[in-house]
């Protein structure tokens, strides 16, 4: 039963690891990548939680700990990064920019500890 619960969130985890976007002139790419990261982390956090919400009997702490971050601090941090985005886009100044993308760099980090925990569990079965 582990197993198979490792191996079909190991599949998730592939589905919602972010590809290569391409940027259409004249886009700005921080803002194609402020908006393409927003809706991979609005998708994988959800996904994860129900993940973990689904097979909590076998989940362990760490990844626990890990769905109550994705849950508490996730929408946070995505409603700060399409705030940034928004503000950068009517204003393009630097301290708006620098800003932006410090929020796409502590979502991705949040991201990157969903997938290490997941990661970390399927291993572990």
């Amino acid at each position: 039963m582990k197993k198979l619960l490792s191996k079909m969130f190991l599949a998730l985890l592939a589905v919602t690891v972010s590809g290569c976007v391409t940027v259409k002139e004249g886009s700005d790419p921080i803002v194609v990548r402020a908006e393409q990261l927003a809706k991979e982390a609005t998708d994988t956090l959800d996904e994860f939680i129900k993940f973990v919400d689904r097979n909590r009997s076998v989940a362990g702490k760490d990844l626990i700990a890990a769905r109550e971050i994705a849950a508490n601090d996730g929408p946070v941090y995505i409603r700060e990064l399409r705030k940034w985005t928004k503000l950068y886009k009517a204003n393009r100044l630097p301290d708006s920019k620098a800003t932006l993308d410090e929020k796409i760099n502590a979502l991705q980090r949040l991201l990157d500890l969903v997938r290490e925990q997941a990661t970390q569990k399927a291993k572990e079965v």
